[in-house]
């Protein structure tokens, strides 16, 4: 029987997209799922869903067991069962548990996703934890690829679905800097991306940044949403980022994300441009990257009449 591909952030935004790019491949998949009624879904002759949490070494064990890579596509903003400790400790602490168990079942193959942006310099603490993570991946002895998309764009997206929100609304209200600038990608994009360096020695022991040549604010690209929509570009209202950063500890403790999750996202250095450079990635894959209009559209489910 074929090995199987696992994946840790199945249910999430990328992650079912990813699993239907597997899917489609030919690839059979194995999911490690906190919570596996809501999994249902991916659930298939050709996908099997292990319970257990990325903190649970033995969990992890479980599901490395017979698996031929790992796609790491959690997302510690969200829910976690952990609160008590810093976010990139929690993503950390399951990379770590990854990394075991990949070694003890002999699975040499391992692809993470973080983010543009992503340094030890990083103005933000997210780059920097990223980067942290990163920087032990790559010591690990496996053969390791991260991706670093920029704003990903399709239906169902956090991000995105604030660019929708704000199109067809009159008041935008909008969390990054005026000017911050961000490169697009197109989630389906970055999930056949996935698939396609799956085996593919060239990208061992490398990072790429992904996404298109469409470099836009979020008002940008609201405003094109808008436009596409037939709608008048709203009102953009941004609020302020200091306030929301000391607020930062009531709403990690409302929301179940854990220490330092929102500050992260909000706190000094996080109105940095997350633009990078996608041009060293594209040799390795098989077509160009959808143009931010091309997402946009996709992802609102419209066209535009011709």
């Amino acid at each position: 029987m074929e090995q199987p591909v696992l994946v840790l952030g199945a249910t999430g935004f990328v992650g079912r997209r990813l699993v239907a790019a597997l899917l489609a491949a030919g690839h059979r998949v194995r999911c490690l799922v906190r919570d596996p009624q809501r999994a249902q879904d991916l659930a298939g002759d050709r996908v099997e869903l292990v319970r257990g949490d990325m903190l649970d070494a033995a969990a992890v064990d479980r599901a490395a067991a017979s698996a031929r890579a790992v796609c790491f596509l959690v997302h510690t903003l969200s829910r976690q069962a952990r609160r008590d400790v810093d976010f990139m400790d929690v993503e950390q602490a399951g990379l770590r548990n990854v990394v075991d168990a990949a070694r003890r079942h002999g699975v040499r193959r391992l692809l993470y996703l973080t983010a543009i942006g992503t340094a030890p310099d990083a103005p933000s603490s997210w780059g920097r934890g990223r980067a942290r993570a990163e920087q032990m991946l790559f010591s690990s002895g496996l053969d390791v690829t991260v991706l670093r998309p920029g704003m990903i764009v399709g239906h169902g997206g956090d991000g995105f679905a604030m660019i929708e929100r704000g199109a067809r609304s009159r008041v935008a209200v909008l969390l990054a800097g005026r000017h911050t600038r961000f490169r697009t990608v197109a989630v389906d994009d970055l999930a056949g991306t996935l698939v396609q360096l799956l085996d593919d020695p060239r990208s061992y022991g490398r990072h790429f940044d992904v996404g298109s040549d469409d470099v836009l604010t979020t008002g940008q690209m609201i405003d094109r949403a808008a436009a596409h929509l037939g709608r008048r570009p709203p009102r953009k209202l941004h609020l302020p980022r200091r306030a929301i950063a000391a607020l930062a500890p009531v709403l990690e403790r409302a929301t179940g994300m854990p220490r330092g999750a929102v500050a992260g996202f909000v706190g000094p250095g996080s109105d940095a441009d997350l633009v990078g450079d996608a041009t060293p990635i594209r040799p390795l894959l098989a077509r160009p990257p959808l143009t931010y209009e091309q997402a946009m559209a996709a992802a609102l489910g419209t066209r535009r009449s011709t």
